[in-house]
């Protein structure tokens, strides 16, 4: 059952990621991506705080 835990928390997790940094209509430049994608994984890791909480928030 453990395993079946982090398994969801892993797929959560990459999936929120990659929809954060590449399907949000972000633009990218030279410099801001070295702090968006630290951002973007902050979020990522807290993907049922960012889905339940903040995404509803902040009308996306």
């Amino acid at each position: 059952m453990k395993n079946i835990g982090w398994l969801i928390y892993w797929v959560g997790n990459v999936v929120t990621f990659a929809k954060l940094t590449f399907f949000d209509d972000y633009s990218y430049t030279c410099w801001n991506w070295l702090i968006v994608v630290p951002i973007n994984e902050i979020l990522a890791a807290m993907w049922p705080v960012y889905w339940v909480i903040l995404r509803p928030l902040l009308g996306h």
